[in-house]
């Protein structure tokens, strides 16, 4: 939420009446400043009033508030108060670190709705979120509580609910500003109806703003101009505090003045200061200063980090070409005036290296990998110079890298638009410019593979890899190319590299969990047992880990194990995916085949694309003697899960015995492209063998056959678990 688009701060193109009563009916600040454009490092400074470079959460993902950083929930809680969070987005789950004090913390995200999963992209409706914190304070309304409540609709993709997009055609960012407002109001109408509202201290802030275009930049993280950085605050008391205060603001002053307003003790050894002074009186100028960074040009593209320090008169801006603005002037920070006013930046660059080093710690950065996993990575050719270079190196202007950016930017939004061949092309001329930008890499590796381009979506991310070798998702999305191409050992070796580095930073339990699946696809039961168990350790309530458990002990024919484990996933997250298909199989070897049918096409209801359950049904609907049913669902898995072999290759067969040879051809060749590692890929070379045969083409009938056999006895030696 950036300030300048809320009606309270002066902006006439939306109607945000709840948030400019709680305006009239306490202290606006005008002047506020967040420490990091983004949502997790941002927070990380609301809740410890520690600047990033001594909480050490530099970007989202990768980094985590470590436990010996005191949050204000803690605080609170240890003062007596009931206190609950209420997430609106995944980069914000509470494996990061930000879960510290809070006695609920409601961070469930249904990520079966998207077809690929993002720490920026993943996230609840603000009346979604607004539901679960009413629910909660009804439960405390009684004693004293602290309730965060954190609406991301604000935070693109821009996408709000009726009437709110038609109120405001072509302007998704202020439909989204308007929509949030009145899930606002849903909370100060609760607090009015319970006689809460004269008893609560409200605080209303925003993490970080959106740049909507403004320097080039579309949304935020790249640049710490006032569009990003400067967000709202709104307190209002119990007191009647009243009125408009023009001191400098930091968002690590939050912790502070909460804790000055409570009567509760200061936090020894942060960075914020109390705002109570300016509560109080809003006319008092309390001279301070704001400190904001942003190393995203850094850990994504090998680019120099920002940091600035905004005094309320002048923003500098330290950067390989320093900037310094005159805000009276220039508040859209148009003109650098840094070379007229260098004494003035200079004394401006000293006073931030004082803030950043005064509690003595340098930047932390993340854990390098151990020198045996650098060594089986540079065994398979691709380690390189890694993007976290030397702290003390100036690395390129993210200013001179602009239009890369930009071209970046336009790719991305190409891929939005499923326009993936012009995605790729324009990803391809970003890293012509700049071939050493590891999220190109990784992002170009993702739309080849959605092209089907395996070997060059292999190359790229081994290229991703060379810049950084412990990112989860290039090697995780890697070890899957080489899977899909029938590579098990080079699948198996890159696995076992990633699990090394998960050692590293071994709290992330959609990495570990994703990295057993892959170990369960490839037979390695084993290691997948071990590494579900890892998932748990680092979220005991993740369902998708329980339910990977349960596949294992049905695959030990343990149905009693298998069916407990199966339903306590289910029970942690109803709509966990293949949970339904795995109870089905349950049931279905018990031989209730009409309660199996059921939860098959429950799971289909839910996720249409699941081609092992599209194969099960039709199976089960075959045994029952419906052999349309059966024909119809194998055609569906061909429709729906299109890169799932099997239903490819019985369809063919089927084609073959009905004498339609020209379908039967298509459909293997069309099975054995979508899945040629298939266990089933037998029946499809088998298939065109017979095709071949009965045109009269006995040498490549042959062949066909000698490969089928091939595979055959490949899968006998190496049998497809039963999962």
């Amino acid at each position: 939420m950036r300030a300048d688009r809320l009606g309270c701060y002066g902006y006439r193109g939306v109607e945000t009446p709840n948030i400019d009563g709680l305006a009239r009916e306490g202290v606006l600040f005008e002047h506020t400043t967040s420490a990091v454009p983004l949502t997790f490092p941002s927070h990380s400074t609301i809740f410890t009033g520690l600047l990033p470079p001594h909480h050490g959460v530099r970007d989202n993902g990768g980094f985590f508030l470590e436990d010996d950083k005191t949050t204000m929930a803690e605080r609170l809680k240890a003062a007596g108060y009931a206190t609950g969070a209420f997430i609106g987005a995944w980069v914000l789950e509470s494996r990061w670190g930000l879960a510290q004090g809070f006695d609920e913390y409601s961070d469930k995200f249904d990520l079966s709705q998207y077809k690929v999963l993002s720490l920026g992209t993943v996230q609840k409706r603000g009346d979604e979120v607004m539901d679960n914190a009413l629910s909660w304070l009804d439960t405390v309304k009684d004693r004293k509580f602290f309730a965060w409540v954190h609406l991301y609709d604000a935070h693109a993709p821009y996408d709000a609910p009726e009437p709110y997009r038609s109120r405001y055609p072509d302007q998704p960012y202020v439909s989204e500003v308007a929509y949030v407002d009145h899930v606002v109001g849903r909370l100060v109408d609760y607090l009015r109806q319970q006689g809460l509202l004269e008893k609560s201290l409200i605080v209303l802030t925003g993490d970080h703003g959106e740049s909507l275009g403004e320097h080039s930049e579309s949304t935020h993280a790249y640049f710490i101009y006032n569009s990003t950085m400067a967000v709202p605050l709104i307190v209002r008391t119990p007191w009647g505090f009243r009125g408009r205060s023009r001191t400098e603001v930091s968002l690590a002053d939050l912790f502070p003045t909460v804790l000055d307003m409570l009567d509760l003790p200061p936090q020894p050894g942060i960075d914020g200061h109390s705002l109570v002074r300016a509560v109080m009186d809003p006319s008092v100028d309390l001279a301070h200063v704001a400190y904001s960074e942003t190393y995203f040009p850094r850990y994504h593209f090998g680019w120099q980090h920002l940091r600035s320090l905004r005094d309320g008169a002048y923003t500098f801006i330290d950067a390989p070409r320093p900037e310094l603005y005159d805000l009276a002037k220039d508040p859209g920070e148009a003109t650098n005036v840094y070379k007229a006013n260098s004494k003035r930046g200079a004394a401006m660059r000293e006073t931030l290296e004082t803030l950043v080093h005064e509690a003595g710690g340098a930047a932390p950065e993340r854990k390098a990998l151990d020198p045996e996993t650098l060594q089986r990575l540079a065994a398979l050719g691709y380690v390189g110079a890694t993007v976290d270079v030397d702290p003390k190196a100036v690395l390129p202007d993210p200013k001179d890298k602009l239009q890369v950016f930009v071209l970046m930017n336009q790719a991305k939004a190409a891929a939005q638009e499923d326009k993936v061949a012009e995605a790729v092309t324009k990803m391809q001329g970003v890293l012509a410019q700049d071939p050493e930008i590891m999220d190109a890499w990784l992002t170009l590796g993702i739309w080849l593979t959605r092209e089907n381009r395996t070997e060059d979506a292999i190359a790229a991310y081994k290229r991703a890899l060379a810049l950084k070798p412990d990112d989860e998702v290039a090697m995780l999305d890697l070890a899957n190319a080489y899977r899909s191409r029938g590579k098990t050992d080079d699948a198996l070796a890159a696995l076992e590299i990633f699990r090394g580095a998960l050692k590293v930073n071994p709290r992330n339990p959609q990495a570990w969990y994703q990295l057993a699946t892959l170990y369960l696809d490839l037979g390695r039961e084993g290691s997948a047992e071990a590494t579900f168990r890892e998932a748990l350790k680092a979220n005991p309530k993740m369902g998708a880990a329980y339910n990977g458990l349960g596949a294992l002990a049905y695959q030990r024919h343990d149905l009693q194990s298998a069916e407990r484990l199966v339903r306590q996933g289910l029970e942690l997250e109803p709509d966990v995916r293949t949970g339904r298909f795995n109870l089905a199989r349950i049931l279905e070897d018990r031989g209730d085949l009409e309660d199996a049918e059921k939860l098959y096409r429950a799971e289909l209801q839910t996720y249409p694309d699941h081609g092992r359950a599209h194969f099960n049904l039709a199976q089960l609907l075959r045994e029952r003697g419906d052999r349309v049913g059966y024909l119809a669902e194998l055609k569906r898995g061909t429709e729906q899960a299109t890169k799932f072999g099997a239903c490819y290759f019985y369809l063919a067969r089927e084609a073959l015995t009905a004498g339609q040879i020209a379908d039967a051809e298509d459909l293997a060749r069309r099975g054995l492209e979508a899945e040629p590692g298939s266990p089933l890929a037998a029946l499809g070379h088998y298939v065109l063998a017979d095709v071949y045969n009965r045109r009269g083409n006995e040498p490549k009938a042959r062949a066909e056959a000698a490969e089928a056999q091939r595979l055959e006895s490949r899968q006998r030696s190496n049998p497809e678990p039963r999962i």
